[in-house]
């Protein structure tokens, strides 16, 4: 994403009154430029305005670029007012302060060009996301910045430097970075020392994480494998010496009550049809081992993403998707009964704290369809069911866990965009209801699944209309927590989403990857103060972009758009959420611990947590971050005295 963007602070006062009426082209030459660039500036500071270079100062008032030049002066003299804006906060006075870059029509010495360079350098960072936090980085911060970037350089020459290049196209050798595909370089990253901080880093919230995908594929695998009415079946017969299809076939589980099987032996080609139920016990029992090693280790690659489809050279998101879709269908029979949904539930809060998690908002799906078995497999209940296990598992793991701390749960209303506007009206009633019967417990309602393929949200807009007025009604407060911009598309429905979002003041944006190609809507939604979910790994994966550098998070940062982190579908993508920031800082030479903490604060300040239980949080979370510092300089000191191999 190569977008220019005019970078104007949310928490700024854009003068919008001052700027000049916009009608028919004024051919008037340089005094009316004058008088454009004799606008004052904002703060305590003042500077001279913009002033043009000679080959500016030549054109013709009838050149056809002329009130494009003027345009970007205004623009220019604008992110000046925004930069003392930033700056008097954080008690940088007038004398303090640096001066602006002006356009120079020549340079009289080496010195004046670095000088000039530095400044542009200096103006360009204090607009980006991470000005005050590096600004206001204590002596203790700044020690343990200096080790991690230490630790990135070792990394790269002790973990990554010391592998084997990858062979491409005609055996052309391709060295092992750190920043490459994720896929590829998971099991580098889990041997690195910056992994390693980024795992005791506290991360404050988790606002992005669909809960049906958190844990790695052998916890919900293990629970199945004790049920004695689970069955398994596929959309292929396995004859055991047949590659193809086990590559190809896509596996399905369901845990069916005494006589709702529909009996088949997948291994059998002759008898088999698609769709045919096998006990997952004699599935284990009978699978062809010596040509296809271990079961459940098969199964577990059959529910994540491999190296060779997701960097395909013909591969595409909607390929990427088709896949993805498969292994979410897959997850489904293993996360639909109480027993196992239960062990989960509680399984993945313990999690969040081994990750150093400490606020989530998760996002169960929720339909008419939905049901959660017995372990007979009969019937228990929907959608209802599955909120009051979460809260019951909830409470437990706060009465009984023994260590680390964690503030709070809430869960995010999702339902799929591909509903009818009829389904979509019932499920925005459902979220209502459960509002009010558990109001510390909803967070918002989203719109879920491949953004390409549904309907967009203009589809909706009669509905989620009249769901505000229905909340307003109730005297509740439900935002919205769209998933929007999760595209490549320009121009279509899809892309519009971006904006429809922003209209309909959605609290937070998921993905948001496409707003970078909508400068105005940006400064529109930090206007509003609207929040981005990034998922760095679950874009590159679901093929916005083939690596982490090329992520259009950092044009938005360097806009200071607001934005979190988070893991989306960790298991499907082998990630966890310290994996996500361990990519954000890998994927950005510049990055440092201090733009690390400014994700994180925004993603407490963002959250969905009442005024009083944020407060706490926050106030916890800053004795963990001191704490943090300690360890990281504590056990990583030693890379002070590392000299890199010459």
């Amino acid at each position: 994403m190569g977008v220019s963007c005019s970078n104007l602070d949310k928490d700024d006062s854009s003068s919008e009154k001052d700027a000049p009426t916009h009608g028919a082209r004024q051919h008037n030459g340089p005094s009316s430029s004058q008088s454009i660039m004799s606008k004052s500036v904002s703060g305590s500071q003042a500077f001279k305005p913009v002033t043009p270079r000679a080959q500016t100062r030549s054109l013709a008032s009838s050149s056809p670029h002329w009130e494009d030049v003027q345009a970007a002066r205004l623009m220019i003299n604008a992110q000046h007012d925004v930069v003392n804006a930033r700056m008097a906060p954080l008690g940088l006075g007038s004398d303090s302060r640096p001066s602006p870059p002006t356009p120079v029509d020549h340079f009289s010495s080496l010195e004046h060009y670095q000088k000039a360079r530095n400044q542009i350098r200096t103006w360009e960072g204090a607009l980006a996301f991470d000005y005050r936090r590096t600004q206001l980085a204590s002596d203790k911060e700044k020690e343990a910045n200096h080790i991690i970037q230490l630790l990135r350089q070792r990394d790269k020459a002790e973990v990554y430097g010391r592998e084997p290049p990858r062979l491409g196209h005609d055996n052309q050798k391709h060295p092992r970075f750190p920043g490459d595909h994720f896929l590829s370089d998971v099991d580098l990253i889990n041997r690195s020392d910056l992994y390693r901080v980024a795992k005791m880093m506290p991360k404050g919230a988790h606002l992005h994480i669909h809960f049906n995908c958190c844990l790695q594929p052998r916890f919900l695998l293990d629970v199945a494998k004790r049920q004695p009415r689970m069955f398994i079946r596929s959309d292929k017969a396995l004859p055991p010496g047949d590659d193809l299809a086990f590559r190809q076939c896509e596996i399905q589980f369901s845990l069916l009550a005494e006589g709702e099987e529909n009996l088949g032996d997948i291994y059998d080609p002759t008898s088999y049809t698609p769709g045919q139920d096998m006990l997952f016990t004699d599935f284990l029992e009978r699978f062809p081992v010596e040509q296809r090693g271990d079961p459940e280790q098969w199964l577990e690659g059959k529910l994540m993403f491999s190296t060779e489809e997701t960097y395909n050279v013909l591969q595409t998101p909607f390929g990427a998707w088709e896949k993805f879709n498969g292994r979410t269908r897959m997850m489904k029979g293993l996360f639909n009964y109480e027993e196992a949904f239960r062990l989960y539930t509680r399984a993945v809060l313990q999690d969040f704290v081994n990750d150093n998690i400490q606020y989530a908002e998760i996002r169960p799906n929720f339909m008419a369809s939905n049901i959660l078995k017995s372990r007979d497999g009969s019937v228990q209940g929907g959608n209802r069911r599955t909120v009051e296990i979460i809260i019951e598992e909830y409470d437990r793991f706060q009465a009984e866990k023994t260590g680390g701390y964690f503030a709070g749960l809430k869960i995010i209303y999702c339902t799929p965009r591909s509903f009818s506007n009829k389904q979509i009206e019932d499920a925005l009633q459902e979220c209502l209801r459960f509002k009010k019967e558990w109001p510390t417990w909803i967070a918002g309602f989203d719109l879920v699944g491949e953004e390409g393929m549904g309907r967009p949200l203009k589809h909706f807009i009669e509905e989620l209309l009249q769901f505000r007025k229905d909340c307003d009604a109730a005297k509740v407060d439900i935002p919205f927590l769209f998933h929007c911009g999760e595209t490549l598309e320009i121009g279509s429905d899809t892309d519009g989403n971006i904006l429809d979002a922003l209209l309909l003041n959605s609290k937070r944006i998921g993905h948001g990857f496409a707003l970078a190609r909508h400068p105005y809507i940006m400064e529109r939604m930090k206007e509003q103060n609207i929040c981005l979910e990034v998922c760095p790994i679950s874009n590159e994966v679901l093929g916005l972009t083939p690596r982490i550098n090329g992520h259009s998070m950092y044009n938005l940062l360097a806009n200071n758009v607001h934005c979190t982190v988070s893991s989306d579908n960790g298991t499907i993508f082998r990630s966890t959420l310290s994996h996500d920031f361990y990519q954000v800082m890998v994927g950005k030479a510049d990055m440092t611990l201090h733009g690390w903490r400014q994700l994180v604060e925004w993603s407490l300040q963002h959250s969905c947590m009442e005024d009083r239980l944020r407060a706490e949080a926050e106030r916890r979370w800053e004795g963990l971050w001191d704490k943090f510092l300690d360890a990281v300089i504590g056990e990583f000191k030693s890379v002070l005295d590392w000299k890199p191999e010459s």
